[in-house]
């Protein structure tokens, strides 16, 4: 038998050799190969169409989103910039605002002419020398004693600047001793009342859980309903190792809570904790926790 091929459209008419040719089977088996080829054109079509319709759509999408952050880092820029402009136009309206401090114009009073006093000195009376003129001399004279030599009115009428004007203290200096105060000591009920937060040994108390394991009676309505938990209870270890001050800092359920408060305030005396190697009064969290077995 030779070989046909069913590409050529010369086996329809091999087929239909003897056979009515007006039948639809004939147009449609010999027009089969050009349906193939459209409908591959078309196909390819399609799909050329709309892989680049798709393509474009993403990357008008990524072109949108890019755009929106630019746009948005763009007025973030303007309004940090805006804000830095409004600072600063604040800061120079305030400093307009600022009314200038005036200063009253001083007026000077007339003063006295003075002459500076020096202080004496104790020598020996051959290097004496008479640098500075006797008092009788000086009561005769005009000119104030003062601070430092000055010109002015030499009329005893006048009043004297108070600058210029030598006082009893300027002139013989009183010397205070100072006078050093005593610490004073802390009173002892007070630091026997400190309750400290850390101290250098803390509270211990030996099988601590052990104890607790042995003592604590689980609330019935907690055991029916299933609840369980860990409550953390704080408390106060005194200077005699008693507990007081017991408070809740986690809770679980008010059962839970009350019971943990109870055991706690149970508890015999602690080892209590040490500030230089004294009993002190110390804060200490302790854990307790409610398992159902």
């Amino acid at each position: 038998m030779a070989k046909i091929d069913l590409c050529d459209p010369k086996w329809v008419d091999m087929v239909f050799a003897d056979k009515n040719k007006e039948y639809g089977a004939y147009k449609l088996r010999k027009t089969v190969s050009q349906r193939n080829i459209k409908a591959l054109a078309i196909l390819l079509c399609a799909a050329f169409l709309g892989g680049g319709y798709l393509a474009y759509q993403i990357k008008k999408h990524n072109d949108e989103l890019a755009a929106q952050a630019a746009y948005a880092a763009k007025m973030e820029l303007a309004a940090l910039e805006q804000a830095k402009k409004d600072q600063a136009e604040r800061k120079k309206q305030q400093k307009k605002e600022e009314p200038k401090k005036v200063e009253p114009e001083k007026v000077v009073p007339e003063t006295r002419a003075t002459v500076k006093f020096t202080a004496p000195v104790i020598k020996d009376d051959k290097d004496v020398k008479e640098e500075m003129p006797p008092m009788v001399k000086m009561n005769k004279e005009t000119k104030a004693v003062g601070v430092e030599n000055k010109e002015g009115t030499e009329d005893r009428t006048e009043t004297a600047a108070r600058s210029t004007v030598a006082t009893p203290e300027q002139i013989v200096p009183k010397i205070e001793k100072p006078v050093v105060e005593a610490p004073k000591p802390e009173p002892k009920q007070e630091v026997e009342n400190k309750v400290f937060t850390v101290a250098e040994v803390m509270p211990s108390f030996p099988n601590v859980n052990a104890w607790l394991a042995s003592h604590i009676q689980y609330p019935a309505v907690a055991a029916e309903n299933g609840v369980q938990g860990r409550v953390i209870v704080k408390f106060v270890v005194g200077r005699d190792g008693s507990v007081s001050q017991a408070q809740i800092v986690r809770g679980v359920d008010q059962s839970l809570d009350r019971e943990a408060l109870r055991v706690v305030n149970s508890m015999p005396k602690w080892s209590p904790g040490m500030n230089n190697g004294q009993p002190a009064n110390v804060w200490f969290t302790l854990p307790i926790t409610f398992k159902l077995q």
